[in-house]
């Protein structure tokens, strides 16, 4: 039994420190020793720890019972190139407890009882040649299996990658003594000779976590680190444990990290969605253990709504994504959380100045484990500081939105609340070697209170009265799969899931006002806005590796949607009312194909049915992988994507811009489409890639929501204002990164241009209002002892924006005058160039037997950039004035986190 969390003793300190009776280990034994030194210092921890870190530094094999050692803090120690044997003399001085050594192999038993050393062989020699091996990558420490890792013959390009569940089966192998690398994003990675006994059977691959260390060991395995680009075309990984290094407004966060990659805009500061070349988020599709995630923010974008605690793994494909994928237009982010620790009781709290969390991991007996982790965040100075500077906007509009804008502005006093949350929990179970079921599931919600007092004059007119204001939005999500592995060479994975996505905001403001001419009377007004997804969904995918050069993967997938939305405005006028059903059915086949040991192909076709349109859309696809050389690689990638559910943008001054969810109807709301082009050439070696990749892409089937002005006394149509426009997207991506060493990072340049046509704003193309033709970003990590420092420097250029041309006055129907502007031509402006550098600091230390802890400082901004947001336009007193609404500036965040033993 292995326990990795220890009540202390105070009686059992005292006899460890003044000592125990004296019982020197007997009967320890060197046989066939291969001459393993230790170099390194061990203070305040346990003799549990020191033997656990042996394993993971030297990758020796130790067999002991964590009941059976001492449970005191080990008075330390330290070595210098010392044996291995003397090494255990040592640490087991004064000891019940004798060591046996051979090879690298040590067990540690009690004195007394019968140690059976292993035997080995002094030469070992092949019993198998070109055979198929079969296996598993897991984590050393917790059990939990690595999905997408690598395992590649040294010094070959014959590799393969394992699938969602760890397993692996790899064609050809020369023999059963060759040498075996295993790579995985985050980990150290291990290279190690077979031997034919081990390949009898399915084999056990054991990664250690690539961790901060705490003392001065000498590591000799190889070190993996924060980012990877894979071989794979436009896929890349991030290790969710160490997104913790970068700086960070508050949080660590797994969609600000992947925005430091070359072609996803950084700028874009205000969210934490993802912009992929060209693309807004609504047209990635996020998936979490299976289910779609609509909605991806906290704190109005300035957060994301993933907890890292809970995360596995992350990979996102930009573009040029496979068949099995679909039902949205730029890329896929595909999460999967932990499953929980297998092998012993393991916990841990993180807490900032934004939010606290924590998790808790319980094996399952051998059977499975069970995961649960949480985040709330609390008004603290910074929390405040941020949500301020998302509520700037502090302007009204009465009146349904005009072409040139109405400027109402109001004085108010309020005192608002808001805080968010999520919840994850996973449930793993492994009733024999050839099954898995998991249980997964995530609720995060934002909730606002930002009602309030307000008190204005204008025109002659004064206004006092109150506002309620109540907003709530987020996500549940659920998913049930079933993996079988039914031979070495047949996989399925069948996974049914719930998603619900809503938003609601209910506003309604009780006013007074007394006129010029004296007179009074009051007016009651109100907004309700609610949207609901429902996404009900089961789908299949088989993998069948047919051989060596060959891996065809099929299924279906297949999708209930209902989705309300309705916007009312002064209880009288209904905006939207809307209420959808539709079924969407996909079935998918695609081939990963081998050539020559240097050319992958895989062509995929994807049919989908949509009831709302009653048509089969077709969507074929094709990427390619050349391996010139060891080093120098080139891929591309070809396809056609559809998108059925829609993210449409509301600008609207009173409530901000909004966004909801519809479904594709072919009239007001088009089914979206696009094919991409990318191509790209990649040089690396085990230091250092440099990457060049190009890319085009069309988008059909755009659509905006904006409301014309229209006099409170006519009747109009509000579907009218539904405007549908087509959209391309190109660039260029450059990349240096560093990546093995204490120190590590990247260097890239975007080079893009994105833009739209919409027939409502004429015939002319303009830049997309997310267009950023320049950005530059600079990563750095660098680790001493125990430190971990970075720095990231982001340059982008200013993005467009409409400027008025003038404003001018409307006498509405009660009397009152209204001030409005002229808007101009669509996106001609552009705001400065937009420029930060965060930096980070982080220390790890270790809290006696109780675990590690690890305290951080983070200076968002450092230099106190005034970038600006977005600009505001009013009229007063005739006169059109324009307002910088600024972004954070210099923003200082102190976290501390603690991981039990």
């Amino acid at each position: 039994m292995r326990f990795r969390f220890f009540s202390l003793s105070v009686g059992m300190v005292l006899l460890w420190f003044f000592g125990s009776p004296t019982i020197h280990a007997q009967n320890n034994k060197v046989d066939d020793n291969i001459g393993i030194q230790l170099t390194g210092s061990y203070y305040g921890k346990t003799l549990n720890n020191i033997l656990n870190d042996f394993q993971r530094k030297y990758h020796l094999n130790i067999d002991f019972y964590p009941e059976h050692l001492p449970t005191g803090i080990h008075p330390g120690v330290k070595f210098d190139k010392t044996p291995i044997d003397q090494v255990m003399s040592i640490l087991l001085k004064n000891s019940s407890l004798q060591y046996k050594i051979r090879g690298i192999h040590i067990i540690v038993r009690p004195e007394g009882d019968d140690i059976i050393l292993p035997e080995i062989k002094k030469k070992i020699f092949p019993n198998q040649k070109d055979f198929t091996l079969n296996g598993q990558v897991v984590d050393k420490e917790s059990g939990e299996t690595l999905p997408y890792a690598q395992v590649l013959i040294d010094k070959t390009l014959n590799g393969t990658v394992t699938n969602m569940d760890g397993y692996f089966t790899l064609f050809h192998v020369p023999s059963d003594t060759t040498r075996l690398v295993v790579k995985y994003v985050g980990y150290q990675a291990r290279i190690f000779q077979l031997d034919p006994e081990r390949c009898q059977s399915e084999i056990l691959v054991e990664l250690y976590p690539a961790i901060t260390e705490i003392d001065e060991i000498l590591i000799t395995g190889e070190r993996e680190d924060l980012m990877r680009i894979s071989n794979r075309t436009n896929l890349v990984s991030m290790s969710p444990s160490k997104i913790a290094q970068l700086p960070s407004i508050g949080e660590k966060d797994i969609f600000r990290s992947f925005q430091l990659l070359p072609g996803i805009s950084a700028s874009q500061e205000s969210s934490s969605g993802l912009f992929v070349r060209g693309g807004t988020p609504d047209q990635n599709l996020v998936l979490y253990d299976g289910f779609t995630v609509y909605h991806v923010d906290h704190l109005f974008g300035m957060f994301s709504a993933f907890n890292p605690d809970a995360v596995k793994d992350v990979k996102l494909s930009m573009g040029g994504f496979e068949s099995k994928y679909g039902g949205r237009l730029s890329s896929v982010m595909e999460i999967t959380g932990k499953d929980g620790n297998e092998k012993g009781f393991d916990a841990g709290a993180n807490i900032g100045l934004i939010s606290g969390s924590g998790y808790v991991e319980i094996p399952l007996a051998g059977k499975g484990s069970i995961l649960l982790s949480g985040r709330r965040s609390f008004q603290s100075s910074l929390y405040n500081k941020i949500f301020d500077q998302s509520q700037n906007n502090s302007t009204v509009d009465e009146s349904p939105m005009p072409t040139g804008r109405s400027m109402n502005k109001f004085v108010g006093t309020s005192s608002p609340t808001s805080f968010f949350y999520d919840l994850n929990g996973k449930v793993t179970y492994k009733p024999n070697p050839d099954d898995i079921i998991s249980l997964s599931f995530y609720n995060g919600q934002d909730k606002l209170d930002n009602s309030n007092e307000f008190n204005f004059s204008k025109g002659g007119m004064s206004m006092s009265g109150g506002r309620t204001d109540l907003t709530d939005w987020g996500n549940w999500g659920s998913s049930l799969k079933w993996s079988r592995r039914w031979s070495n060479k047949l996989y399925t994975h069948t996974l049914g899931s719930f998603s619900n996505y809503f938003s609601s905001r209910d506003m309604t403001t009780e006013s007074n006002f007394i006129r010029a001419n004296e007179s009074s009377g009051k007016r009651n007004l109100g907004i309700y806005e609610n949207n609901d997804l429902y996404d009900y969904s089961i789908n299949n995918l088989t993998e069948w590796k047919t051989g060596k050069n060959n891996q065809v993967e099929f299924g279906f997938q297949g999708s209930h949607y209902q989705i309300d939305y309705l916007y009312t405005r002064n209880d009288t006028i209904t905006i939207q009312d809307r209420h959808s059903l539709a079924n969407l059915g996909a079935v998918f086949l695609q081939d990963r194909l081998t050539l020559f040991h240097r050319l992958t192909l895989v062509p995929g076709i994807r049919a989908s049915h949509y009831s709302e349109t009653n048509k089969v859309y077709w969507e074929p696809r094709l990427s390619a992988n050349l391996s010139l050389t060891e080093n120098i690689k080139l891929k591309g990638a070809w396809g056609q994507y559809y998108q059925f559910t829609n993210r449409i943008i509301r600008d609207d001054l009173e409530s901000g811009s909004r966004d909801f969810w519809l479904l594709a109807d072919n009239e007001q709301i088009p089914v979206s489409s696009s094919i991409h082009y990318q191509a790209g050439i990649n040089w690396e070696n085990r230091n250092f890639l440099v990457g060049i990749d190009g890319f085009y892409k069309t988008m059909e089937g755009l659509t905006e929501y904006t409301m014309t002005y229209v006099p409170s006394y006519r009747t109009v149509n509000f579907d009218e204002f539904f405007y549908q426009g087509t959209g391309t997207a190109k660039g260029l991506e450059f990349l240096l990164q560093k990546k093995y060493g204490d120190y590590s990072g990247w260097a890239s340049y975007t080079l893009q241009e994105v833009k739209h046509q919409f027939d409502v704003y004429g015939e002319n193309w303009y830049p997309a209002s997310h267009d950023v033709t320049h950005e530059v970003k600079l990563i750095n990590t660098y680790k001493y002892k125990d430190w971990n420092f970075s720095a990231v420097w982001i340059y982008g250029t200013g993005k467009p924006y409409t400027a008025p041309l003038g404003g001018y006055e409307i006498t509405m129907p009660d009397g009152t005058m209204q001030d409005f502007v002229t808007i101009g031509d669509k996106n001609v402006y552009r705001l400065p160039d937009y420029h930060r550098l965060d930096v980070s600091a982080q220390y790890k230390f270790r809290m006696g037997s109780l675990g590690v802890g690890t305290l951080g400082l983070s200076l968002f901004n450092a230099y106190n950039r005034k970038n600006i947001w977005y600009k505001q336009f009013e009229i007063i007193e005739g006169e059109l004035i324009e307002t910088n609404i600024e972004l954070l500036g210099f923003t200082p965040n102190i976290s501390f986190s603690i991981n039990l033993d």
